[in-house]
């Protein structure tokens, strides 16, 4: 009987152990997961700041008229170039955004008028061979900052 007793404690305690050491391998499993996943929130966050770092802030500057709700911005090709000297064409090309007129899409430089959004541009550059180059930008336009006004009451009482 305590040899059955022995052999039953025995089992059990192996059995307890197998218990502890799965859910050991499961929390350690748990937490890689967990911080896997943590690790991928912020590789994420990092390349969304990155990319918002990239991207050309103008703010519309304040006037006092509500009405004048955009600012004009000036996009410069100017620095593009061929190793070889050879001439090259512009093509700008807005990618996305809302829809905006620009002044000149083949020349060096372009412009327009914009309002509060977001509008990415795309300039390539062609040789007289026909190779060509292109680089992109992003534009975040902020709206007209405007503070609020101030209400102030005063009261006097009369004599």
């Amino acid at each position: 009987m305590e040899r059955i007793i022995t052999i039953a404690c025995l089992v059990l305690s192996a059995a307890g152990l197998a218990y502890l050491k799965t859910n050991q391998l499961e929390k350690m499993e748990a937490d890689r997961l967990a911080a896997a996943e943590a690790d991928s929130i912020a590789a994420a966050e990092a390349a969304m700041a990155e990319a918002e770092a990239a991207k050309f802030h103008f703010v519309i500057p304040h006037d006092s008229d509500a009405a004048s709700d955009s600012i004009r911005i000036i996009m410069t090709g100017e620095q593009s170039g061929d190793p070889d000297n050879d001439g090259i064409r512009f093509q700008w090309e807005q990618v996305s955004g809302d829809y905006l007129m620009l002044d000149s899409d083949t020349n060096a430089a372009a412009s327009f008028s914009a309002v509060n959004g977001e509008y990415a541009f795309r300039l390539t550059v062609t040789d007289s061979y026909g190779s060509s180059a292109s680089d992109e930008a992003t534009v975040k336009i902020h709206a007209e900052p405007n503070a609020s006004p101030q209400a102030v009451i005063n009261l006097a009482a009369e004599e």
